[in-house]
């Protein structure tokens, strides 16, 4: 064997180490089973790019084929303003690539198993660089961790949602991203009626590949 193809055969566990899934919801200090509240999708421990063709696809809400797998995970029950919440890994693997982890909500009109994403989402968590970032991969806030998690803001009506936590991995200098995405079941308790913690966009709709944030490293 020659030692090029060697060396590339001894690098794929590490290539494929970089990739993760984020199968686990985390309610206050239990870490949930894998799918339990989490639709499981087809794309595997792929990330999504093409180019920028996910950007416009449907797939940018919860991953491909994850509507096939809607039926299966349980709703997690959740008070607005009391329960901490988020996500964990793949057998708690580290995130390893460089970028922000952005976690949105969206309100199902019925059963949220039912529910394809196609409403407004809006923005409840997210995880960036250091403040000032000094412009390096170790500069993130996301890297070397496994859990994101947040207290669930009191400005949540009531009812069923998908909360869709996203990594967009960055490779500078190259202008491709990397999306890893996947969306989990809630239901919740609240005695509020007003808006959304933050404004709203549509999934396919919301990014753009000149956002500053798509742009980063380009």
């Amino acid at each position: 064997m020659k030692k090029t193809t060697l060396n590339l055969l001894l690098a794929l566990p590490t290539l494929s180490a970089a990739h993760y899934l984020f199968p686990h919801f985390i309610i206050n200090d239990t870490v949930t089973k894998e799918y339990e509240y989490v639709r499981e999708h087809d794309n595997g421990f792929q990330p999504s790019w093409s180019d920028g063709a996910i950007l416009t696809s449907n797939d940018l809400r919860c991953n491909k084929g994850s509507e096939n797998h809607a039926s299966a995970p349980q709703t997690a029950k959740v008070v607005a303003g009391r329960d901490i919440v988020g996500f964990q890994t793949n057998l708690a693997t580290k995130i390893y690539h460089p970028g922000p982890v952005t976690i949105l909500m969206s309100q199902a009109p019925g059963d949220v198993r039912d529910y394809d994403g196609s409403g407004d989402w809006f923005k409840v968590y997210q995880l960036g660089t250091k403040d000032p970032w000094d412009g390096t991969d170790q500069g993130w806030l996301t890297r070397d961790r496994s859990q994101f998690t947040f207290r669930l803001p009191a400005e949540i009506a009531k009812g069923q949602y998908l909360m869709r936590i996203e990594q967009m991995a960055v490779h500078q200098p190259y202008k491709a991203k990397e999306f890893f995405m996947q969306c989990a079941h809630v239901e919740v308790d609240s005695q509020y009626n007003g808006a959304p913690p933050s404004a709203t966009i549509k999934l396919p709709g919301g990014y753009t590949k000149n956002d500053p944030a798509i742009q980063l490293d380009s």
